[in-house]
């Protein structure tokens, strides 16, 4: 279960790439991830931002080990209502909070250098489908 905090606490940098999505539309994306605590989690910056948009995405999330030893995301943005908990359900996928409507995040490592980071969620009762996805390498 802690692969994931493995594998970015061994790629810390900034990461820069493209994203798309049903409500975003294409932006450029940048996440910075920072290993805090000595490993034992790491921070991640994520900004999305588009020509026609501007800044569309301000995001600082931490990702840890929680009590129950399931990886948790902490994530505050200004579309959530303040700090809200992500609890992992299965390898990079991190959902079941109780709020406004239904969300999830899913995020993978496909290489080395490479990170991808998606929100899923629904305005209804319906299962969430991914509404963003960014799709960055490591440049620093």
């Amino acid at each position: 279960m802690f692969d994931l905090l493995q594998r970015l606490t061994k790629a810390p940098g900034l990461y820069r790439g493209r994203g798309d999505g049903m409500e975003s539309g294409p932006f450029i994306a940048r996440i910075q991830v920072t290993p805090i605590v000595r490993g034992r989690a790491v921070v991640l910056d994520y900004e999305a931002f588009s020509d026609s948009h501007g800044l569309q995405h301000v995001e600082h999330t931490v990702l840890t080990a929680g009590e129950g030893g399931r990886l948790e995301l902490h994530v505050a943005c200004l579309e959530l209502p303040g700090v809200v908990r992500f609890l992992e359900v299965r390898p990079g996928v991190f959902s079941a909070y109780d709020g406004p409507m239904p969300a999830k995040i899913l995020m993978t490592i496909p290489s080395e250098a490479s990170l991808t980071y998606g929100w899923w969620w629904s305005r209804d009762d319906a299962e969430p489908r991914e509404q963003s996805r960014a799709e960055v390498r490591r440049t620093a």
